[in-house]
C-alpha cells in the first residue's frame, strides 16, 4: 500500500480553501437577500450559480495537474474554495423534490462542510513524523518549485535544516548523493535577502497588536467577554423555555427572536434540546473558565473558553442554522473571533514577544 504522502504546505492551501469557501458562501446568501434572489437566464433557462462554482472547481483541478509554482497552487486552493462555496450554497435544490433553495436542512449540510474542511486544514497543519525519503522528496519538491523564483533566506534555511535532520541509514549511494547535491546547491545559492511584502506586513500587524492590545488589555477584554458569553447563553436558555412553553414575552418581535422552533414539530424540539445541553456546557465552561482565570488559574481558564468557543461553533450553531441561517453566520463569525484570540493570547502569554511579556509583568506589578 502506497504511503499518503504530504505537501509541506498542506495546511496553508486547506486554510485557504477553507476561508475562501466560508466567504463566498456569506456574501453570496447576503447578495442574493439584498438584490431580491435574482436569477439568470430569463424565462427559458436559470443558470444556477452553481454552475459557476463547477466551472472555477475544474479550473482550480486544471491548474494543478498543469503547473507546479507555489503561487500556483495558491490560487488553484482559493478557486476551489470560492468554487465549493458557490457549488454547495445550493445545496438545498439538490436534495429537494421542489428545488428548494430555502430548505433549512440546507444551511447545517454548508456548516457542517465547513467546519469539515477547517479540520482537515488543522489536521494537515499538525507536525506528524515524516520518514527520511518522505522529507527529501518534499525538499527535492520545494528546490524544484523554487527554481527560477526568488528564494528568501528563510526558505534556505528551512530547507538546510530538514535536509540536514534526515537519517541517512538505510539510503543508497544516489539517495546519498542527491541529498549532497542538494545540501551543495543551497549552499551555494544566493537568496534575495530584501525583505519581501509578507514579511513586512506581517512585522507591521505584530506592532500594532502589541501596542493597540496589549497582554493586559486583552486578558481583562477576554475574561469580561467570556462572562458575558456564559450570562447570555443561561438567560437566552431561560427565556426560551419559557417562550417554548406556552408563555409569551410583551414584544411580539422578542418572542419570534427566543422561539426558535415556530412550531415544527417534535423533530425540532429535539434539535433543540441537544442545541440546549451544548450551550449549558457552553455557558458553563465559559463563566468557570472566567473564574478560574480572575482567580490566577490561567492556562485552565484559557483552556476552558477555548473548548467552549469548540463545542458553540461544531455543536451549538449546527443546530441553530437549521433554524436562523443569516443569525448563525453572524454568531458563528463572533464565536470564531472570539476563539482566534483565545489562541493569540495562549500564544502570545507563552512565547511571545519580550515587550508583551514586560507588559504584562508591570500590569501585574
Amino acid at each position: 500500500m502506497t504511503r499518503i504522502r504530504w505537501r509541506p504546505e498542506a495546511g496553508r492551501l486547506v486554510t485557504v480553501m477553507a476561508v475562501c469557501f466560508g466567504v463566498t458562501v456569506v456574501i453570496t446568501r447576503l447578495y442574493l437577500m439584498a438584490a431580491g434572489y435574482p436569477k439568470i437566464g430569463g424565462s427559458t433557462y436559470h443558470i444556477a450559480h452553481a454552475l459557476f462554482g463547477g466551472l472555477l472547481l475544474v479550473i482550480a483541478c486544471l491548474m494543478l495537474l498543469l503547473t507546479s509554482s507555489r503561487s500556483s497552487l495558491t490560487t488553484a486552493a482559493a478557486l476551489a474554495g470560492v468554487g465549493l462555496g458557490l457549488f454547495i450554497d445550493e445545496v438545498g435544490k439538490f436534495i429537494t423534490a421542489d428545488n428548494n433553495y430555502f430548505f433549512p436542512l440546507a444551511a447545517p449540510i454548508i456548516y457542517l462542510a465547513f467546519l469539515l474542511i477547517t479540520a482537515i486544514a488543522l489536521f494537515a497543519a499538525r507536525h506528524r513524523h515524516r520518514p527520511p525519503l518522505l522529507v527529501l522528496g518534499e525538499v527535492t519538491v520545494a528546490i524544484g518549485q523554487l527554481t527560477g523564483d526568488r528564494m528568501s533566506a528563510d526558505e534556505r534555511t528551512t530547507l538546510l535544516t530538514e535536509l540536514k535532520s534526515v537519517d541517512r541509514t538505510g539510503f543508497s549511494p544516489d539517495l546519498c548523493k542527491l541529498t549532497d547535491a542538494l545540501t551543495s546547491y543551497l549552499n551555494t545559492a544566493h537568496p534575495d535577502t530584501r525583505p519581501e511584502p509578507q514579511i513586512r506586513r506581517e512585522a507591521r500587524l505584530e506592532w500594532l497588536e502589541r501596542h493597540l492590545l496589549p497582554l493586559p488589555l486583552l486578558r481583562i477584554v477576554l475574561i469580561i467577554v467570556l462572562l458575558g458569553h456564559a450570562v447570555w447563553t443561561l438567560v437566552h436558555l431561560v427565556l426560551a423555555v419559557i417562550i417554548i412553553s406556552g408563555r409569551h414575552m410583551p414584544w411580539t418581535e422578542l418572542d419570534h427572536l427566543l422561539d426558535v422552533s415556530q412550531h415544527r414539530g417534535w423533530k425540532s424540539l429535539s434539535g433543540l434540546g441537544i442545541a440546549a445541553v451544548a450551550e449549558i456546557l457552553v455557558g458553563v465552561g465559559c463563566a468557570v473558565g472566567a473564574v478560574l482565570w480572575l482567580r490566577g488559574r490561567e492556562e485552565l481558564g484559557v483552556r476552558l473558553g477555548i473548548w467552549s468557543s469548540v463545542i458553540s461553533l461544531t455543536v451549538v450553531n449546527v443546530m441553530a442554522s437549521y433554524f436562523s441561517q443569516f443569525l448563525t453566520v453572524f454568531t458563528a463569525l463572533a464565536e470564531a473571533l472570539l476563539l482566534w484570540l483565545l489562541i493569540r493570547y495562549r500564544t502570545r502569554a507563552g512565547v511571545g514577544a519580550v515587550a508583551d511579556r514586560n507588559d504584562l509583568l508591570a500590569a501585574r506589578t
